[in-house]
Formats: structure tokens, C-alpha cells, sequence
């Protein structure tokens, strides 16, 4: 039986001096323990530039109930069994989709400088935008009411037909995006390489860019109750 998926936005990545990051403080792991709770730890790597934190998140059951779905608890910056943020995967949507001739290769290449990434493929990109795609495609109806495109600019179909192949897909991921964020333009301002600072090439990670990222993956879990990728 697979667990249920609870969201918390109450911590994010910080200095951490010992590079673990534990959801549950000992204090509220207590009083789960204490109210007959199990609570199961599990771990998961994230490469934050040149580091390595581990996230221990717990998963909670109920001891009388043991034949029922527990509750994993994760913060929204975790993809659980991913190696990176979820700011990581989303800058590089954003750049590919608001980059109208940018090819994947050239939006990875950029996630590794903007994050300080020894490794961060095309291939990755190519995996996160799929997943997108298809929960936009799950709840088009909804996710496309009322939501405008970001202008980008004209292209030639003529001499770029693997861009006119491609630009439908992008303005679609982008307005999706777009509307996740409450308009926040500072994904555009991120794409478009507009912003140096701060550095996200090591935690703390913070700033109006990071603030987008959490209401994106809030904006989808409290309207389609799922995790973005």
C-alpha cells in the first residue's frame, strides 16, 4: 500500500554544519512516539553544488492500524529519490521554456554554472520536462483557464523547424508555471540570466526566485494534491 504525501514549508536548506537535515526535530519525534506513532526514517542524498546533505524524512503509521497507508512527511524541496532540489530541476525548465532557440543542452550546461553542479544533464532536463507535461496534460483544462503565454520571441518556423516543433511545449510548461508562481517574474528574470545573485552554488538557498519555487510546488500539491515531479 503506498503511503500519502505530506508537504511542509516550514524549513528550507540552510547552512548545515554537519550536512544532515532531519524534518522531524527530536522534540516531535517524541511526541509521535509518545501518541503510539511509529515513525520509519528514510534518507535521501541531495547534491547541493559541491555538497552532499542527507534529508531524513520520516514516514508515520499508526501502531493500532498498521494495515493502513502511513504518512510520508517531505519538504517541498524534495523530490524523494532524486539528487537534487527541486529549485535545480525548475531552474532548468524555466530557462529551456523562456529560451525559445535554446536547445536542452545548453539549459543544462547553464544549470550546472548558475548551481555549481559537477553533473546535471540534458537527459535530466529532458525526464523532469516529461513529468511536467503530462500532469499540465492530466489537468489541462484547469491548468490553462485563464492563463496567459509569456511572450517570447518570433520564430522563424521556416529555418528553425526543430523550435516550431518545440515552442508549443515550451509556452505551455512556462504558462503553467507562470500561473503556479502568482506571475512571479522572476522566472523570466532567472531564464533570461537577468539575475547573478544571490549564489546558489552552495546553501543557504534563498531569495525571490527560491519564494517562486516553494509556491509552484504548493500551488500543485494544494490543487491536484500530487508532487510536481
Amino acid at each position: 500500500m503506498s503511503s500519502i504525501h505530506i508537504l511542509t514549508e516550514t524549513r528550507r536548506i540552510e547552512n548545515i554544519g554537519n550536512r544532515i537535515f532531519k524534518v522531524l526535530t527530536p522534540q516531535m519525534n517524541q511526541k509521535c512516539q509518545d501518541g503510539q506513532l511509529m515513525v520509519q526514517e528514510h534518507e535521501n542524498k541531495l547534491t547541493c553544488g559541491r555538497t552532499d546533505i542527507i534529508i531524513i524524512y520520516p514516514e508515520i503509521y499508526d501502531e493500532a492500524a498498521l494495515n493502513e497507508a502511513g504518512y510520508v512527511i517531505i519538504p517541498e524541496f524534495l523530490i524523494p529519490g532524486r539528487p537534487y532540489p527541486i529549485y535545480i530541476y525548475l531552474f532548468s525548465i524555466v530557462t529551456y521554456c523562456l529560451n525559445p532557440l535554446m536547445g536542452q543542452r545548453e539549459a543544462a550546461k547553464r544549470t550546472r554554472e548558475r548551481f555549481g553542479l559537477k553533473t546535471f544533464s540534458h537527459t535530466t532536463l529532458g525526464r523532469a520536462m516529461k513529468k511536467l507535461e503530462k500532469l499540465i496534460n492530466e489537468n489541462e483544462g484547469e491548468a490553462q483557464e485563464t492563463t496567459q503565454p509569456i511572450k517570447v520571441e518570433d520564430v522563424d518556423a521556416g529555418s528553425f523547424p526543430t523550435v516550431e516543433q518545440t515552442i508549443e511545449r515550451k509556452l505551455k510548461v512556462a504558462s503553467y508555471l507562470t500561473k503556479a508562481s502568482a506571475g512571479d517574474r522572476t522566472l523570466e528574470q532567472e531564464a533570461r540570466q537577468v539575475r547573478i545573485q544571490p549564489d546558489y552554488r552552495r546553501p543557504p538557498y534563498a531569495g525571490a526566485f527560491i519564494d517562486a519555487c516553494h509556491n509552484i510546488v504548493g500551488y500543485t500539491f494544494l490543487k491536484y494534491h500530487r508532487l510536481l515531479l
